[in-house]
């Protein structure tokens, strides 16, 4: 924990890791080459059985905003509240592992007066080729309601 008057990062990065050996090099370099970098970046192995852990040990040796989180398996929910539980930042970005965020997504993500923040996402086939993409307006605000948490399931 930080003592009062000490510096805090804008955002906390979560990423819950669980046999993602094959995507996380690309996620990792997508979190850290943002164009915003007041952040810190969680790594939590959620006791993965392959090289997982040992990649996110690999990054945080090389870049001190990154610090790891290992644990037993108990799923992505307690690997998210160990990441909660170690968060400085005055704001919580959750990523899942075997995404990759554009390059201004925490810069996007600032200067709202808002609970909740929400961005569009594109997925993409193995081979690389656009499968799926949603949209948001951009900065488009409303009020955290029953309404409007329907529209997001």
């Amino acid at each position: 924990m930080k003592c009062e008057g000490e510096n805090m990062p804008e955002f906390s990065v979560i990423v819950p890791v669980y046999k993602v050996e094959k995507y996380l090099d690309r996620c990792i370099c997508s979190i850290l080459n943002q164009t915003f970098s007041d952040f810190e970046l969680i790594l939590i192995d959620d006791g993965s059985p392959d090289n997982s852990g040992a990649i996110c040990d690999q990054y945080a040796a090389k870049d001190n905003r990154v610090r790891v989180i290992h644990k037993e398996n108990g799923g992505v929910s307690t690997a998210r509240n160990a990441g909660l539980e170690s968060a400085q930042g005055t704001f919580i970005v959750f990523v899942d592992s075997d995404d990759e965020v554009e390059e201004n997504y925490l810069e996007c993500m600032r200067g709202y007066d808002a609970d909740l923040v929400i961005a569009g996402i594109k997925n993409y086939s193995t081979d690389g080729s656009l499968h799926h993409a949603i949209s948001l307006p951009q900065k488009k605000v409303e009020k955290l309601s029953k309404n409007l948490i329907r529209k997001l399931q």
